[in-house]
């Protein structure tokens, strides 16, 4: 017979393998489809029994062959430098690799490598991405748990004393912003020359640029571009940009609390001040069509009605001014109604006859994946974060909405991103009354997004086609599954050991 208090003091005894056969599970196990591969899930970073994500620092030291990161804290701390692009980073990872005969090879083939570390670290728990990007952010902070906590907790009357303090300061700001966008204003200085209605616009049509895509998608990459071609290397200087993203940068709250430091409020203050900046947008868009500027407006296009209704308004606002409406309006009874724009009433006043609007649509398009990973460490670089579902929904709704918009506007071009450092590739186009041509072997980057899951928790949840991640041409397969990377890593493990052998032998002598 077993005495009861041997059996008490028994029982952590008892319970710590079953802990350690459970936290395993949770290591090694990942909650991924039943038929990803185990290689594949040495991928996914490791979760402890309490959900906790495994470190960065731990997952590239396990990636390249250690078992911990004590093993080579001199690289995981030059792998953090990496991932935030801290500066002069490049030149520390190569200084760290100087002694070694081939270093600018050595140099290469890290660099690739802490790369496709990033690209599998990112490509899993989507819905904890706030988590990852503040533990990224934490790591050498000082902040207590303790205030962690009271920073949560309290964020709600924060936010609210911010937002009542600065409310009329915001207003004045952002007119000011409105005015500098349109050049009234130019550096703070009021531009008394006729701005609002360029001479050239007497031989040509004014244009209207949409460029169109979802967060991460890689559209300033193209605009790069397309402000390089004939046209718009002689009027980008002119025309108007419209971008919420930029109202919302410039916005008082918005900076007020960006610069607190607390890296845990990033996702809800950009969202306080998400529809302020919308409607900042509009109400230049609206002001820079009245006026009949070129403009280039640059945003997600993924809410259908109001796209069409802004092309519509940019179809006859040679003929009518413009104002902004009540936008999206849902009824006590539930009925909605969408007003985006509304002619204003002439007043009798002497109009110029003006040109229409020629109306030009730019798409890019990306594998939703790689997006993702390019807003979270978006997030971690510029402090702009998104939640990755809302981020796959706009991918989703543009690329189901693009050809419809192609046959609204004048022309159109589709441009694909997913080659890493490369540039965009162009794979669907139309012009004037033509129906859209395609590349038919890469309008299925098209195709593929318009079917994706954005509920999804991973790079394997993405796609209905588990296949799709590892056809030819994905980044996941050229990338991350590199048939080359087993023998790089252990290549890249061999001289790190050595490395950080020396530093650490370098370090004692100094103690002594």
């Amino acid at each position: 017979m077993v005495l009861p208090g041997f059996a008490l003091h028994l029982q952590p005894l008892l319970m710590q393998p079953l802990l350690g056969f459970l936290d395993n599970i949770c290591r090694n196990h990942a909650f991924l489809p039943l038929e990803v591969s185990k290689n594949d899930r040495n991928l996914a970073p490791r979760l402890d029994l309490f959900g906790k994500i495994e470190r960065f620092s731990h997952y590239v030291a396990r990636q390249m062959g250690f078992e911990d990161e004590s093993e080579c804290p001199q690289l995981t701390k030059l792998a953090y430098e990496y991932l935030k692009k801290s500066q002069g980073c490049d030149d520390k990872i190569y200084e760290y690799l100087a002694n070694e005969p081939n270093a600018d090879a050595l140099y290469v083939k890290l660099v690739d490598e802490l790369e496709r570390c990033i690209l599998g670290y990112f490509a899993f728990h989507w819905s904890q991405a706030p988590l990852i990007i503040s533990q990224v952010l934490s790591v050498n902070s000082h902040q207590k748990k303790l205030k962690e906590f009271v920073m949560a907790v309290t964020r709600k009357q924060r936010f609210e004393k911010i937002t009542r303090d600065l409310k009329v300061t915001r207003v004045f700001s952002t007119l000011m912003e409105e005015m500098k966008a349109i050049g009234i204003i130019s550096n703070g200085v009021l531009n008394n020359s006729n701005v609002m209605v360029p001479a050239v616009h007497s031989q040509r049509c004014p244009v209207l640029l949409l460029m169109g895509g979802g967060m991460g998608a890689g559209k300033s990459t193209a605009l790069k571009d397309i402000m390089k071609d004939s046209f718009w290397s002689g009027a980008a200087a002119d025309a108007v940009m419209v971008e919420a993203d930029a109202f919302k940068e410039t916005d008082v709250i918005y900076r007020a609390l960006s610069s607190s430091g607390h890296h845990q409020d990033m996702l809800q203050t950009a969202e306080l001040v998400h529809q302020s900046s919308i409607d900042a947008a509009s109400s230049l868009l609206v002001t820079a069509l009245n006026e009949g500027r070129d403009v280039i407006m640059d945003g997600t296009l993924s809410w259908e009605p109001f796209v069409e209704q802004t092309i519509t308004m940019a179809r006859n606002v040679h003929k009518h001014r413009y104002r902004m409406g009540d936008g999206y309006k849902v009824a006590e009874d539930g009925t909605i109604t969408e007003n985006y724009w509304v002619q204003v009433e002439d007043e009798g006043e002497e109009t110029m006859i003006k040109k229409p609007y020629r109306i030009e649509l730019v798409g890019v398009v990306c594998d939703a994946y790689l997006a993702v990973v390019r807003g979270i460490r978006r997030a971690i670089h510029m402090g702009r974060a998104v939640r990755v579902k809302s981020q796959l929904n706009s991918h989703k709704r543009f690329a189901n909405a693009f050809q419809r918009y192609s046959q609204l506007v004048d022309n159109a071009r589709l441009y694909c991103t997913n080659a890493p450092g490369g540039p965009p590739r162009l794979i669907a186009w139309k012009d004037g009354d033509s129906n859209l041509l395609v590349d038919p072997d890469e309008i299925k980057c098209l195709t593929s997004v318009c079917n994706l899951n954005e509920e999804a928790e991973s790079i394997y949840e993405l796609y209905r086609e588990h296949d799709q991640i590892t056809e030819p041409g994905s980044v996941w397969k050229e990338m991350v599954l590199l048939p080359t990377r087993a023998s790089l890593q252990q290549e890249l493990k061999t001289v790190v050991q050595k490395i950080e052998i020396s530093v650490d032998k370098m370090v004692n002598l100094k103690s002594l």
